[in-house]
């Protein structure tokens, strides 16, 4: 890889191959930034980055601009050694961290009406958060002179503990279909705002991206999405409320106003729902 502009953030991304990510993996490549990428999506063993790089060649970049700005990490988003090598970038500590990361949904065929749509791992989205805070906390251990990361996940909307942040139109989809990816979701949402409470948290603030359902295609483009956020304590504009937004476009949101810009930390501490 090359030597890295001070002036431009590093970033790590899991869960790369997701489609929320890798928009958003593509357009920071693309603009010069520099990141590393776990080519893992479902917490398992990849033995080859070709489906991150074909993807991404997809996408319209260019080979040897992935060598340039790119280095993709094998392995399992469970285990730590893998995800501290994820974490770094010629030894120091990344400024940025995304997470993708995901199960593919699978019909259960249970007596329970509210387990209907379950997970190859029930837990990937919780135990590969606590996964990425605990290797950055050992990391930080390990070298006084680290930056704390900002760390941005992709959640969902429907777990809102304050208001509704669906239309009652979904709510009969939401709430007996998706139970399961929820209630892990809502798992990986509550170890972020654990991590950042008292002295040692090992992130200096995290943001919940919470898209409506998602769809596959060319977005709408950013100006076209409708943004609403709370806070932990359930403070802010609320929800925007809206049936679907393209993957394209959550990215895109994610590039643009995390990514490039250096008032990132705005959204520090929300969970912020996005719709077209």
């Amino acid at each position: 890889m090359t030597s890295i502009p001070d002036s431009k953030p590093t970033l790590a991304f899991f869960g790369a191959t997701g489609l929320c990510a890798n928009a958003a993996l593509a357009q920071t490549i693309k603009a010069g930034f520099h990141a590393t990428a776990c080519s893992d999506i479902l917490g398992t063993v990849v033995r080859t980055p070709s489906k991150l790089i074909k993807l991404l060649l997809d996408r319209g970049l260019e080979q040897s601009v992935l060598d340039g700005n790119l280095t993709i990490i094998q392995g399992d988003v469970k285990d730590e050694a893998t995800v501290k090598k994820a974490l770094t970038i010629n030894g120091r500590l990344v400024d940025i961290v995304i997470s993708g990361v995901g199960a593919i949904p699978s019909i259960s065929w249970s007596w329970n009406p509210m387990n209907i749509i379950g997970l190859g791992d029930a837990t990937i989205c919780e135990t590969a958060t606590r996964t990425i805070l605990s290797a950055i906390s050992s990391i930080m251990k390990e070298s006084v002179l680290v930056a704390k990361p900002l760390m941005l996940v992709i959640s969902t909307t429907g777990i809102s503990d304050f208001t509704r942040d669906v239309p009652l139109a979904l709510l009969p989809l939401y709430r007996p279909l998706l139970a399961i990816p929820h209630r892990d979701k809502k798992g990986m949402e509550t170890a972020l705002a654990d991590s950042v409470k008292g002295n040692h948290a090992p992130i200096r603030g995290f943001i919940a991206v919470r898209p409506t359902l998602l769809t596959a295609g060319a977005g709408l483009g950013v100006k076209k999405i409708r943004t609403g956020w709370e806070d932990l304590e359930g403070e802010g504009p609320g929800p925007a409320l809206g049936y679907s937004i393209a993957r394209e476009d959550v990215g895109s949101w994610i590039f643009e106003h995390i990514v490039q810009n250096h008032e990132r930390d705005h959204w520090a501490g929300k969970m912020v729902s996005l719709t077209s």
